[in-house]
């Protein structure tokens, strides 16, 4: 266990846990040790997340050595929910007010469903700018309980991208042009607008695992030996007429390294446009690129190429003394790593630029019983007063006894009656009992939903494909509430026939990219999904055209085609109509 002054911050990202402790010393930062482990595996891969979040957060806390210690930790911005909401000029006490208002609109989920915080973006004379951050509390609770299995105790949590904008603001107090900070991690990509009197952010889906997969199509390699490929000997190679690499596999790899970078530039550029057109922001006059992605050989000089803009690795250690039984020179190489959890020990003193917090059920319920814990104590006070108060009354009259013990006889006489009635209710409840076992059968069936859809996402071979609807149909009809104000539509128009068992099927949309093979990748996947034990099709190459259905990929100017599958069901299910 920490010492009651260290500081102790965890960073949960896709791909990499980053933990660390820190201390005070007249009013500076001091980093005293910091740990990193590495998840195997694509961090695309939801599936095995949890599983590996927990032994990672083991091993991070056994190494760090506080166990039993509080902690902040980050959340990644890409699991999160934000927008930016400009509120009209209303006195302080009314603005709370506003904001839930607001939230209820914005966030797309029932406000008692979600753990959700706001902070100022921007303040003036005029409107006020403030970013609503939300997250499903189930999924927080879940990261939380692998938190607390590591034997860590959770003090508070705080988004990824707002911890790194109170640490750039904490460690470059200098800067007052416009600029961004871009977050170069695994699985996204966060970027941080930081201006006069504002900021912003922003989140893709494009991260270093991108660079990884590409790698992993070209050379037909593994996920994990692409990862190690990248990391030990990649770089992004240099544009325009430069002599390539002596070694013609490093010259090989640091091209398709460059390609996939190539789509990273051009996500960046459009999050950097919406920002001028939609949010009235400045032209960033200087760019700094942190986590994984800014280790990467040229990534720095790739950016500044592209974007015509200064680039430079962001260092959240320039305003933290480094403790030193800590090598500084290699702390300030892991820097890039190192700016979430600063921004997270900054939180622990107040008053930094950003104090959003989201708050876990069982943190948020020790919260509330602690508040009432004096009210509690004082009860009890109240209580044993009066109880030593009337011992030492009865004690005083052997009458006053004698007329208690009377009436505790009675009182016993009607208990005996009462008890009668507790073993009738006793046998009724033993009766509902046995008749709730129906109902716990049909909960317990809840799982075969969750093992078909894990199922279905495992038969994805590549990232050409993607669904926008799953949803199951009874004879050919949808049984789910229509999406997004749409009538549902079926490819069968027949009814039943009156006391026919019905079909139950499971039926899929969605959209896939051009690309070489053209529809045959939808009938390709629907056969690995023909395959798969919870559906009932007989001789499926010979009657696929029954089940699928995909618009060919012949024209030039469109990036996607949409397609249906529609696989009957082994299993008959009860559906509410």
């Amino acid at each position: 266990m920490a010492d009651s002054k260290s500081i102790a911050v965890l960073n949960l990202g896709s791909q990499r846990l980053s933990g660390a402790l820190f201390s005070r010393s007249g009013g500076d930062l001091v980093l005293k040790r910091y740990e990193f482990v590495d998840m195997p595996g694509d961090p695309t891969v939801d599936a095995t997340r949890l599983p590996q979040l927990k032994i990672g957060l083991q091993e991070l806390v056994e190494r760090l050595k506080i166990k039993g210690s509080s902690v902040w930790y980050t959340v990644a911005g890409h699991t999160v929910f934000n927008r930016f909401v400009k509120l009209p000029p209303v006195q302080g006490d009314r603005v709370a007010q506003i904001v839930e208002f607001e939230a209820r609109q914005n966030v797309p989920f029932p406000i008692n469903e979600v753990v959700w915080d706001y902070e100022f973006a921007s303040e003036g004379s005029g409107e006020m700018e403030v970013v609503i951050v939300a997250m499903k509390s189930d999924a927080l609770n879940e990261i939380n309980e692998q938190v607390v299995a590591a034997k860590a105790v959770t003090s508070g949590v705080d988004v990824a991208p707002l911890a790194l904008y109170n640490a750039f603001r904490y460690s470059y107090p200098d800067v007052d042009e416009p600029s961004v900070l871009i977050d170069l991690g695994a699985r996204s990509t966060n970027l941080v607008f930081v201006e006069k009197g504002r900021f912003f952010i922003a989140n893709f889906l494009v991260g270093g695992a991108s660079i990884t997969s590409a790698v992993s199509k070209e050379f037909n390699i593994s996920f994990a030996d692409a990862e190690a490929q990248k990391c030990a000997r990649g770089f992004v190679a240099a544009g325009g007429a430069v002599q390539d690499h002596a070694d013609p596999e490093i010259a090989a790899l640091s091209k398709v390294i460059r390609n996939a970078a190539s789509n990273l530039h051009t996500q960046i550029m459009r999050r950097i446009t919406a920002y001028r057109s939609q949010q009235g922001g400045s032209q960033p006059k200087r760019i700094f690129i942190t986590g994984g992605g800014a280790m990467l050989g040229n990534m720095a000089s790739f950016l500044e190429e592209k974007l015509k803009t200064p680039v430079e690795i962001f260092n959240p250690l320039r305003g933290v003394q480094v403790d030193r039984n800590l090598k500084s020179d290699v702390a300030h190489a892991d820097s890039p790593f190192l700016g979430e959890l600063v921004g997270l020990a900054l939180r622990s003193s107040g008053g930094t630029p950003s104090e959003v917090e989201l708050v876990p059920t069982p943190v948020a319920n020790a919260r509330d019983a602690a508040r009432r814990t004096p009210a509690l104590l004082l009860s009890a006070l109240v209580f044993w007063g009066a109880l030593g108060a009337g011992i030492v009354y009865y004690q005083n009259t052997e009458r006053v006894i004698q007329e208690r013990l009377s009436s505790m006889r009675a009182e016993n006489t009607k208990l005996q009656g009462l008890g009668s009635q507790i073993a009738a209710l006793d046998a009724k409840q033993t009766q509902y009992t046995a008749l709730s076992t129906q109902l716990e059968q049909a909960v317990a069936e809840r799982s075969y939903w969750v093992r078909l859809l894990t199922d279905i996402n495992a038969k994805f071979q590549n990232d050409l494909i993607w669904l926008t609807v799953v949803e199951p149909v009874k004879d050919g009809k949808s049984i789910t509430p229509s999406l997004i104000g749409q009538e549902v539509t079926s490819d069968k128009k027949d009814e039943a026939a009156p006391g026919s068992t019905p079909v139950y099927s499971i039926k899929i949309q969605g959209l896939y990219r051009k690309n070489d093979e053209g529809e045959q990748i939808v009938y390709k996947y629907a056969a690995a999904l023909a395959k798969l034990p919870w559906f009932g099709i007989d001789n499926f190459e010979a009657r696929q055209a029954e089940f699928v259905s995909a618009q060919s990929g012949i024209e030039e100017d469109r990036y996607a085609y949409t397609f249906n599958i529609t696989l009957p069901l082994k299993q008959p299910m009860k559906f509410q109509d």
